[in-house]
């Protein structure tokens, strides 16, 4: 039996690409520099995991990114009232988790035989959630031990999380923002192999595949 994509359509994988590089790009920077206030920046990653859902099949994952979406909304919520440091990790910890899974689910999709344009939509979408799940991370462990990622030496927005993310997979490394703990720097090490190692496989994966053996290639004598 043949597996279905865990994104059924192709506008699905289009309209959450959009999302996500609203959510990504555009709406810590306007959140930075205050345009925006917080609450519309989680109502923005709202839509952008409802998209997800609509995007998705149905099954485990499904569920389970539901869930851990559903429970970071939740968390969100009590942060109308609660400005404490505990419930920001928490939201943080969790979106992470709803990004990096969905983020794995993507991957599985990337490995599977679709048409080359949904491949290559799955590994825009994959890279960009894997980002994002990072950026989550540092928000958390920054805000549980204050001074772990630091911007030009000052305190780090929305935006300089999701700065130092991608400088970071990408390799980039400006040296304006820094891990300045054990904890961000394994944290970091890790992003940076994981961009390196994406590359890697990827053209392992549709490059080798791809390659035929010439006639008499390989025989001997």
């Amino acid at each position: 039996m043949t597996r279905q994509p865990f994104l059924r359509t192709r506008a699905g994988r289009v309209a959450l690409l959009a999302m996500l590089l609203v959510d990504v790009f555009v709406v810590p920077v306007l959140l930075t520099v205050d345009i925006i206030p917080m609450r519309i920046g989680d109502l923005s990653f709202a839509v952008t995991m409802l998209v997800a859902m609509t995007a998705m099949g149905a099954g485990k994952g499904r569920r389970l990114v539901f869930t851990l979406a559903f429970a970071a909304f939740v968390i969100q919520f009590f942060r109308f009232v609660d400005k404490g440091h505990t419930l920001v990790i928490v939201d943080a910890s969790l979106s992470a988790l709803a990004t990096g899974t969905f983020a794995a689910m993507v991957l599985v999709d990337v490995f599977h035989q679709d048409p080359v344009a949904d491949r290559l939509i799955d590994v825009i979408l994959a890279y960009l959630l894997v980002g994002a799940m990072y950026a989550f991370v540092y928000e958390a462990v920054n805000v549980a031990l204050p001074g772990s990622v630091t911007l030009d030496g000052g305190n780090v927005t929305a935006a300089g999380y999701v700065y130092f993310s991608f400088t970071t997979m990408t390799s980039v490394g400006f040296g304006d923002a820094l891990p300045m703990n054990p904890v961000s720097r394994a944290i970091a090490m890790g992003q940076a192999l994981t961009g390196q190692l994406y590359v890697a496989v990827l053209i392992a994966r549709y490059v080798n595949p791809q390659r035929r053996a010439a006639p008499g290639e390989g025989d001997i004598g």
